[in-house]
């Protein structure tokens, strides 16, 4: 495919095929159950009910999925050239997603690679597809609320230890979620937050082996509570083919209120910085697995044979840990993923300087980082980058950074993300809940987009995305 072309099926507008019935509920119970028998932490799993998805799917395009994922992955870049490697995302995947039939596909190229590229590109675009699918779900579910994406790893580096490090494939990692996501809504007089449980998976097997990504997914979703009470999940795998992907979808309940107040108790809270906790988690006993969900119908066509896991995939032996968030501690973990959602945005826009005000010392890796090492590193000073002013269609601007790649016969591949310019400078001031609350209006008033082969894509926490070809010099 010609690269102008390619740049502008970014944006096309693709179905994005969705599946969650009581049938799933089964084949992901039978799979667990099946399984048990080996792994302990199988029968540790949230109660799991379909999601109610409607039917054709819903539309997005490789723009937003590729959007989602470059925000949700930028506090774990930590590198000398991490404000190039922050372009990642947008660069490496540009390629992959596509349109066919009118479906969200994968391209020809995408499909083709050997199996341990498929492996990253797989989690890397399951954790985009999941994003996408989660946010857009639970906005018809929480009309006039915007859910921001925080790594579970990061808010839980600030008040654990022996037992929150660095994410490595071996871990106990595998036992905990990708995301958090932080719900807010203002209202005249009340600020509202919740949160819910994401975990991302993707795969290009068969689709029998996505009931056993949502069998371990389950157990992951379980693995934090507040107040005594676990929030509510959404557990997402996406099966990645050239025909069309589709997102599977299933729906933990679970207590979702988290913190609510006026303007005033929101900033008084917000403009003081928590401090790092020093909490170990539990590990859950056998007594908590005795009221145990099983399967009430017959498999499946499709997953009459139980498929085995990917050894790299496999939940560790043992029973899971859980991650106790004190009732009292219901502010500090406000702060904490408030803040982080802060510091994402910023990050994202290429102010480290900025973000790094916004974490704990344990995640910037500055207390003790031989055993608890950062998540959250600053960069060294000479490759900190101030944002740019970027001028957006019909008047808007974002404040961020771009990345110039040459394709080539004098022409230039430029990706540019960045924060819209009101909200980053509210960003950049410390005034966490201001940006809170004016992020919506962003999204409501974005500009119409241009005919010039540009993508443009804008989130509703504010974060932009654009992606054009140029000719050199341009």
């Amino acid at each position: 495919m010609e690269i102008n072309s390619l740049v502008r099926s970014l944006s096309c507008p693709s179905l994005l095929a969705l599946n969650s019935s009581p049938q799933l509920v089964d084949d992901v119970l039978r799979y667990a159950e099946t399984h048990a028998k080996t792994r302990e932490a199988y029968w540790h799993h949230k109660t799991l009910t379909p999601v109610d998805v409607g039917k054709g799917g819903m539309r997005t395009s490789p723009a937003q999925v590729l959007h989602e994922l470059g925000v949700a992955t930028t506090l774990l870049t930590a590198s000398p050239l991490s404000q190039v490697a922050r372009h990642w995302a947008a660069v490496r995947y540009c390629a992959t997603l596509t349109r066919s039939g009118g479906l969200l596909a994968l391209t020809p190229d995408a499909n083709e690679v050997v199996y341990h590229h498929k492996v990253t590109q797989s989690e890397q675009l399951g954790i985009g597809l999941a994003l996408v699918v989660a946010k857009n779900l639970l906005r018809r579910q929480y009309r006039g609320w915007t859910f921001h994406a925080v790594d579970a790893e990061v808010a839980l580096k600030a008040g654990f230890v022996d037992g929150v490090g660095a994410v490595e494939s071996v871990s106990r990692t595998k036992k905990r979620p990708d995301y958090i996501l932080l719900g807010h809504h203002a209202t005249k007089t009340r600020r509202q937050m919740k949160i819910v449980i994401l975990e991302c998976k993707g795969t290009h097997q068969s689709p029998s082996f996505i009931h056993g990504q949502l069998a371990r997914a389950a157990v992951q979703v379980e693995a934090l509570s507040v107040g005594g009470s676990h929030p509510p999940s959404l557990m997402v795998a996406s099966h990645l083919t050239q025909t069309g992907i589709t997102a599977y979808v299933l729906d933990p309940p679970g207590d979702d209120e988290l913190w609510s107040g006026d303007d005033e108790e929101l900033d008084n809270l917000l403009s003081t910085s928590p401090e790092d906790q020093f909490w170990r988690p539990r590990t859950v006993t056998h007594e908590v697995a005795e009221a145990r969900q099983t399967p009430t119908g017959p498999p499946s066509p499709a997953d009459e044979a139980v498929t085995e896991p990917d050894l790299a995939e496999e939940l560790p032996p043992g029973a899971p840990q859980v991650f106790d968030i004190p009732e009292q501690q219901r502010g500090w973990f406000t702060q904490i993923l408030t803040r982080a959602v802060a510091a994402t945005a910023l990050l994202f826009a290429g102010n480290s300087a900025a973000a790094g005000g916004y974490a704990t010392p344990r995640q910037r890796g500055t207390e003790d980082p031989v055993f608890q090492p950062g998540l959250f590193s600053l960069d060294p000073a000479w490759a900190t980058s101030s944002a740019a002013t970027f001028e957006l269609p019909n008047g808007l601007s974002a404040e961020g950074t771009r990345h110039r790649a040459p394709l080539g016969r004098a022409r230039v591949l430029e990706v540019f993300r960045g924060v819209e310019s009101r909200l980053y400078r509210e960003l950049a001031d410390g005034r966490v809940g201001a940006y809170l609350r004016d992020a919506p209006t962003f999204f409501g008033r974005r500009a119409s987009l241009p005919s010039d082969g540009s993508v443009y894509s804008f989130g509703r926490d504010g974060t932009v995305l654009v992606v054009r070809v140029l000719e050199s010099g341009g």
